[in-house]
């Protein structure tokens, strides 16, 4: 097959993806969707302030938004899972990188507006609430900009991991991808604390994630019990690293999905 990139088939190689797995992609939305207005909504129509509904919001955050939307990556590239379906993918008369991209293209489409809807109906339910709530009583806050920033960046480093294991792994590709996903963050983040608390000397408390600066507490006797006289230290990157930083997330979605490319190749040899 001529592996030169050819905008007409590329375009048949992409309503072939979307006849194959439209029809999946868009029952997944269905449910996530459905499952977000059941955590989200409520909130909006609460009278009054409930810590319960405000939890709801970061629970739909994590379980549906960061992880539960990984539905559709996982599923990029199935047809190579199995034998059966594997040889029909490899015959069909596209260049890899005609194949790679209507794959990649197709998920951004169901991907994006995803996390889109989800900020959207976060800050719509936020204020409708507080506009309805009395002037004097406890309002509801939405998640600040560096919190939504950052969890944007995971947001597509996940999609990008389980792209590559949904080639990568032939069997139990969701499983096998979330195991590998889930061992290297706590390997990333406990190093990262480790390396924290020994530059740090140890302080009582030390609060940090990937990719962040640390906030420091130390209390006399090193204990929370202490007397309130506390030392707090918050520890912001340099500029120049704090840049860098912000693309570093970027930088390795696109090692991701060049893995995965490269992946695709060794498949059709």
């Amino acid at each position: 097959m001529n592996q030169t990139f050819n905008i007409h088939r590329f375009t048949l190689s992409l309503q072939l993806e979307l006849a194959e797995k439209g029809k999946t992609y868009f029952f997944t939305a269905l449910l996530l969707l459905s499952l977000l207005g059941m955590l989200m909504l409520p909130l909006a129509f609460s009278k009054e302030y409930s810590n319960m509904k405000e939890l709801a919001q970061i629970l739909a955050l994590f379980m549906i938004i960061l992880f539960g939307s990984s539905l559709y990556s996982i599923s990029a590239f199935s047809q190579y899972g199995d034998s059966s379906t594997g040889i029909a993918a490899i015959m069909v008369p596209a260049s890899r990188t005609e194949k790679f991209l209507s794959a990649l293209v197709l998920n951004l489409i169901f991907v994006i507006p995803f996390a889109f809807a989800y900020w959207k109906l976060h800050y719509w339910s936020v204020e409708y609430a507080n506009a309805h709530i009395p002037a004097n009583a406890h309002k509801y806050n939405a998640l600040p900009e560096p919190v939504i920033r950052y969890a944007l960046q995971y947001y597509f480093m996940i999609h990008a991991f389980v792209f590559l294991g949904s080639l990568y792994f032939t069997k139990a590709s969701y499983l096998k991808t979330a195991a590998t996903f889930i061992a290297s963050f706590l390997f990333i983040a406990l190093l990262h604390l480790g390396i924290g608390n020994l530059l740090t000397g140890f302080p009582s408390k030390l609060v940090s994630f990937p990719i962040t600066g640390w906030d420091i507490w130390f209390w006399p006797d090193g204990t929370a019990a202490g007397p309130k006289s506390t030392q707090f230290y918050q520890v912001k990157l340099p500029e120049t690293v704090h840049t860098f930083i912000q693309i570093f997330p970027a930088i390795i979605v696109f090692a991701l999905w060049s893995a995965t490319y490269f992946r695709l190749r060794e498949k059709e040899i």
